[in-house]
């Protein structure tokens, strides 16, 4: 997809059973949660169609996506049936050094369903890379119950950096987070920029399941850069930018224990809270080992983290940290200038 488009969607449930809701949900769109956009409220019966507009704003950040359904109380077993998918916004390639253009993507779809772990939806996904060059990595990881385990790099003679998480790229030198094994939830989706000196064999996995083999070779193709400088990060938009320094407006605490956020079940008529729209708000989120905290629509910007010993710089698990959120004032509403979650 391409920042500044206009995208429209038609999603036919072709289920026989005309009393099957379901729908579609995205991470990492900076899209409308209400209307025809990402309204996980709406959905859809067995053997009818429902349209959808997605507005990608022209600012929106480049990066590696992903789609499901999200009826509440069907998301998890709709997902493990293989509904889900990757969604890729482009970056502006102007900005970005040739490794990271579309002609050297590698695209990696891992799923963890049932005892079935597959890497694009067979059990050995094969890339043939050409030695000495890099290449753009991108991966999604799904696993209906959010689990996380290590995305794992093994034999072979490649060079592997982590430069984006969840549809964003690091802040740090593209360099910082290198070695061969990642942590990654059952939602999760990261760029990885990868080149391999020797001719040989790599196995990537995940936890235990071998989802794809990288074979590196002379294969006389035209993919790879020879570029020995990865360059840097395309510029952030104003709305990812400028937090740490910013002014907070008033702060929040989430626990989170299974299906519950402070002890509440989900339920669409009773918000958690509500915020007016252009505020900075942080954040204290705990019991993220019960469940991942992820949110909707809006990337938030970890500013301090706590109970650390044992976690990786990147990683977005971790048990407590304290979160300034992204401006919310992204969203258009119909119903006043409030945004409740």
């Amino acid at each position: 997809m391409t920042p500044g488009t206009t995208y429209k969607l038609t999603l036919h449930n072709s289920a026989d059973d005309s009393t099957l809701k379901t729908n579609i949900h995205t991470h990492g769109l900076h899209i409308t949660g209400s209307g025809d956009g990402d309204d996980i409220t709406r959905f859809v019966t067995g053997g009818s169609c429902l349209d959808y507009t997605w507005d990608i704003p022209s600012d929106h950040p480049g990066g590696t996506n992903w789609y499901h359904p999200h009826y509440h109380t069907l998301t998890n077993g709709q997902t493990a049936g293989g509904a889900f998918g990757m969604i890729i916004i482009d970056d502006d390639y102007s900005k970005v050094h040739a490794w990271a253009h579309p002609q050297n993507e590698l695209l990696l779809l891992v799923s963890d369903i049932g005892n079935s772990v597959l890497g694009n939806g067979i059990t050995n996904e094969v890339f043939q890379v050409e030695v000495g060059r890099w290449y753009r990595l991108r991966v999604s990881t799904v696993e209906p119950n959010a689990n996380t385990a290590a995305l794992s790099f093994n034999g072979g003679d490649c060079t592997v950096h982590k430069v984006a998480s969840d549809g964003i790229w690091h802040n740090a030198a593209l360099t910082t987070y290198s070695g061969s094994s990642f942590d990654m939830t059952g939602a999760s989706r990261a760029d990885y920029a990868i080149s391999c000196a020797s001719v040989g064999s790599t196995t990537v996995k995940w936890g235990s399941g071998e989802v794809a083999t990288i074979e590196a070779g002379t294969f006389g193709s035209n993919t790879g850069s020879e570029e020995t400088d990865l360059g840097n990060a395309p510029p952030k938009p104003a709305s990812l930018t400028g937090l740490n320094d910013a002014s907070v407006d008033g702060t929040f605490s989430i626990t989170m224990s299974g299906a519950k956020i402070n002890r509440k079940m989900w339920d669409e008529d009773v918000p958690l809270g509500v915020v007016p729209y252009g505020g900075i708000y942080e954040w204290t989120i705990g019991g993220t080992g019960a469940h991942p905290y992820h949110q909707h629509l809006y990337h938030m910007l970890i500013v301090e983290l706590e109970v650390v010993a044992s976690i990786k710089k990147e990683n977005s698990m971790i048990p407590s940290l304290l979160l300034a959120a992204v401006v919310f004032d992204s969203m258009p509403s119909t119903s006043g200038k409030e945004w409740s979650w």
